[in-house]
């Protein structure tokens, strides 16, 4: 009887084992899904959120999903160092990916240096993150410096522009790009006329635009989120000042597009192709992925919904692409550790990764995948390339 009873405790312990799930593999991620930035967190994660639910759907790693723990900064760093904290102490994830800013990123740095946790592609273009001895970050996209290499290049050696203010957030964010702008003009022995400053997710703008105004640059070179400086281009144009504005990467160029009164030139730098035009196979597995999400929600076949209500459930925006692009990147890693996942695994992985037809040229110094660039110009039909 003993025996019967050890041989059927046997059977439920091992169905027990059995019907367990296999233990998520965690990531983490910090970032605005509030206040005047939220829609840089929400579209990178919703575009991440693609590429790791396409994996979930195939089984995940050897039957492990992808959980994403993203937590709300509102774009404030002190909140950043809260819920980094949280993360890596108290849910244990295996890597930090996705955060947003340069501001919110420096803050976490003492934490993550000491630590060593991967820190893997953050939304910025900061120098700070591109230290040769940071060997737990990976960057997926261009430098800072290289989108102001960029600018600069067409506004002053193309266009001749030299009468040229700076608009620029008041934090590590604005002090990082500055240098890079001011660096690119003092190789053309120039200054610009003014350095206007503005406070991080500020609606007061009254007082930079009016430093601004008082200079009468033609070019305003501008560091800050889609929201402030809409803002501040609507405060100057009320005043009649209607220079060319310049937006970098991290503005959210599809966003300011969307809502921009296109009376106004604004120029921009890019670090991933616009996903409304692109014919990369990137941006079309991007597109299908939306699709697929779309339909999923909707219930219905393809056949039955209309092409624009396909699409209706994401947003096609850089942001999410970029979202999309690294997630992908991030996945083929862990595929490529699937034996034995591992934080030094993952970082050995990553620089070894393609994404489709999206050219990578991996910098080992600056532990960055892209060097990718692209002006455009924004327009009410769409961004439109500086070369057309």
């Amino acid at each position: 009887m003993c025996r019967y009873l050890l041989l059927f405790s046997c059977i439920l312990v091992c169905f027990s084992l059995q019907a367990q799930p296999a233990a998520p593999i965690k990531i983490g991620m910090s970032a605005p899904f509030s206040g005047r930035a939220e829609w840089l967190g929400l579209d990178y994660r919703a575009g991440a959120n693609l590429a790791f639910e396409q994996l979930n759907q195939q089984g995940g790693i050897n039957g492990r999903p992808i959980q994403l723990i993203s937590l709300d900064d509102g774009y404030e760093p002190l909140r950043t160092v809260d819920n980094t904290r949280q993360l890596v102490f108290n849910d244990k994830v295996l890597a930090l990916f996705g955060y947003i800013g340069t501001p919110t990123s420096n803050a976490v740095l003492p934490l993550l240096r000491h630590e060593q946790i991967p820190f893997i592609a953050p939304f910025t273009g900061a120098d700070i993150l591109r230290q040769p001895e940071d060997h737990f970050i990976y960057n997926f996209r261009a430098s800072y410096a290289q989108e102001a290499s960029a600018q600069i290049s067409y506004l002053v050696d193309q266009r001749q522009f030299k009468k040229i203010a700076l608009l620029i957030q008041a934090d590590e964010f604005g002090a990082s790009v500055e240098r890079n702008f001011l660096t690119e003009l003092q190789k053309r022995q120039l200054k610009p006329l003014v350095i206007s400053r503005f406070k991080r997710n500020t609606a007061d703008l009254a007082d930079a635009v009016a430093a601004l105004i008082a200079q009468k640059p033609d070019v305003v070179l501008t560091v800050g989120t889609y929201q402030v400086l809409i803002d501040a281009i609507q405060l100057g144009a009320a005043k009649k000042f209607n220079p060319l504005y310049s937006v970098v990467s991290f503005t959210g160029v599809s966003e300011l597009n969307s809502l921009l009164d296109h009376r106004h030139q604004v120029l921009a730098s890019m670090v991933m192709p616009d996903p409304n035009q692109s014919k990369l196979a990137l941006v079309d597995a991007y597109r299908q992925q939306l699709q697929t999400q779309a339909i999923s929600k909707a219930g219905q076949p393809a056949a039955t919904l209309p092409a624009t209500a396909r699409l209706s459930d994401a947003r096609m925006s850089d942001v999410a692409l970029e979202g999309f692009a690294a997630a992908t990147i991030l996945v083929g890693a862990l595929k490529q550790c699937a034996a034995t996942i591992t934080r030094r695994c993952v970082l050995q992985a990553l620089p070894q990764q393609q994404l489709y037809d999206f050219q990578l040229q991996y910098d080992v110094q600056r532990h960055q995948a892209s060097q990718q660039v692209s002006l455009v110009w924004l327009r009410q039909r769409g961004l439109q390339p500086v070369s057309d």
